[in-house]
């Protein structure tokens, strides 16, 4: 290969969320420079490090600057799983095109086809800051497909500043295609594994009830709308004591609207993150519990119990009754397996993490 031929795109992802996109599209993005520029061999180099980028991408730019210029890298894109807002609107996308860097915010994207946006945000992005720098090329309108044709993003040129370009949500829905992705960042079915000791306590406490008759009465007498309520509340209590013990709520100060924008989508992801975690480890338990009494409860003597026939649905309600009670005097005595994937789930920790990464670094 002819080394003047050679381009090279730098990827500096965050840790966790932004590096698994980068390690599974990096390849990709590799072939789809290559196959929109026939003049020049592009190579993908992906780098791993802790950046704050909650500000845009402004800040950081002098820094970013010499990290390019040091690894020789053509061209640089930056990967955040943060959100950024700006003059009241969602940065999906930031260019400084003198330095040839852009910084772009993957929840924007959304949750859909993420990968498939990601990849080629980042293909685009590289290829179109290297067009005006190329000799060759004459074409000098900066213009990335993926985000320049995209009915949801808006392009939009600051008056003054390093930032050539910014792409932002075009729509109304703009934040909940933001919310969706920063909850898909977040990963709540991981956070199962984080309540593996919860869950065991639970268990403990379930095998015990369930082998009480009283629970069998209970469970025959409140019928479904009680017992939906009973675990409405026992989900919503484990939701809120997690919380609690690990501190997760985000408190803005009340004359920094910037800050309470970001204090509530922080708030409203984590506790939707927390939700569904749980919920998929209520049914986890819900499928625990009910094998259970289906191999334990003698069907002759739940029906002298409950005082009539017995059937499929009330072992169900007898193993929900219990999974609910479990849930509330079990795993909420307990502690968690790991508090990292709690903490995993709450996007002010993790920014956070990466500030105090950062200053450490300095």
């Amino acid at each position: 290969m002819n080394p003047t031929n050679a381009r090279t795109l730098g990827v500096l992802a965050e840790p966790e969320v932004t590096a698994e996109f980068a390690d599974r599209n990096g390849r990709e993005v590799r072939d789809l420079l290559n196959l929109a520029d026939e003049r020049h061999v592009w190579s993908v180099v992906i780098e791993y490090q802790d950046f704050t980028a909650g500000n845009g991408l402004e800040p950081m730019l002098g820094s970013l600057a010499k990290h390019r210029t040091l690894r020789a890298w053509d061209v640089m894109v930056c990967l955040t799983d943060l959100p950024i807002r700006m003059d009241g609107r969602t940065v999906v996308a930031e260019v400084a095109l003198g330095e040839q860097i852009s910084l772009v915010s993957v929840p924007a994207l959304g949750a859909v086809n993420i990968d498939r946006r990601v990849r080629t945000a980042v293909a685009d992005l590289s290829w179109a800051m290297h067009r005006p720098f190329d000799p060759e090329d004459e074409a000098v309108e900066f213009g990335p497909p993926s985000l320049h044709k995209s009915r949801h993003i808006e392009t939009t040129v600051p008056d003054q500043g390093p930032i050539g370009f910014r792409y932002v949500s075009a729509t109304r829905l703009g934040r909940g295609r933001l919310l969706a992705g920063m909850l898909r960042a977040n990963r709540p079915w991981r956070l199962v594994f984080g309540l593996r000791s919860a869950m065991a306590a639970a268990i403990a406490t379930g095998a015990f009830a369930l082998v009480t008759n009283t629970i069998w009465q209970l469970a025959d007498l409140l019928g479904a709308t009680r017992l939906t309520l009973l675990m409405a509340l026992s989900i919503s209590s484990m939701v809120f004591w997690i919380i609690v013990q690990h501190d997760l709520w985000e408190s803005a100060k009340r004359d920094d609207s910037l800050e309470r924008y970001k204090a509530s989508l922080y708030n409203i992801s984590t506790v939707w993150s927390l939700v569904i975690g749980v919920v998929i480890s209520y049914f986890l338990l819900f499928v625990a519990v009910l094998l259970a009494a289906a191999f334990t409860i003698d069907n002759t003597l739940l029906a002298v119990t409950l005082q009539h026939p017995v059937t499929v649905w009330d072992f169900a309600e007898v193993a929900w009754m219990t999974t609910s009670a479990a849930l509330i005097g079990g795993a909420l005595g307990s502690g968690f397996e790991s508090k990292d994937d709690i903490l995993r789930a709450a996007y002010g920790q993790r920014e956070r993490h990466r500030r105090q990464s950062v200053a450490d670094g300095e």
